[in-house]
């Protein structure tokens, strides 16, 4: 009996090891997965189709996986085979780098133009100074007149 739990005991722990490293290897497939886009779907990840095709692809990663190949590795594969739209985050070099920075050079052409307009509607808008400090006489006995009429009524 000591023998047989002797024997037992490490074949159960490297059992749990092998299904806690597939665990692992699944959510690193649904990982990579998830940034390889579906050929044969409109806008969705080979995650979340369930397009034979996609099927495929994941089965595909998972024994790539299992064979030791890395994440970057599975990625160059894809894209050797399918071309860079295949991947859904392309990578920010070269031509690709624009659409890294385009967004960000527009919130920021955005935030400049409304800065510039409102400070020169600001400015359009005030008269400056001099010109509110300058009343004629005229002027000045028509506001006094409205005054008096306000806190009359």
């Amino acid at each position: 009996m000591k023998r047989f739990s002797t024997l037992l005991l490490p074949l159960l722990v490297a059992g749990c090891l092998s299904l806690h490293a597939q665990a692992v290897d699944e959510d690193l497939v649904h990982e990579i997965a998830d940034n390889l886009r579906c050929p044969t779907c409109q806008g969705l990840s080979v995650n979340d189709s369930e397009a034979g095709f996609s099927v495929q692809i994941r089965n595909k990663v998972r024994e790539m996986l299992m064979a030791g190949q890395g994440r970057a590795e599975i990625e160059a594969y894809f894209v050797a085979r399918y071309g860079e739209w295949i991947l859904r985050t392309p990578p920010a070099q070269g031509f690709n780098l624009l659409i890294w920075i385009l967004p960000a050079l527009g919130l920021a052409g955005g935030f400049w133009f409304v800065w510039s307009k409102s400070t020169q509607w600001k400015a359009k808008d005030q008269p400056p100074p001099e010109e509110l400090d300058a009343l004629t006489a005229e002027e000045e006995r028509q506001v006094l007149q409205d005054l008096k009429r306000f806190e009359n009524s």
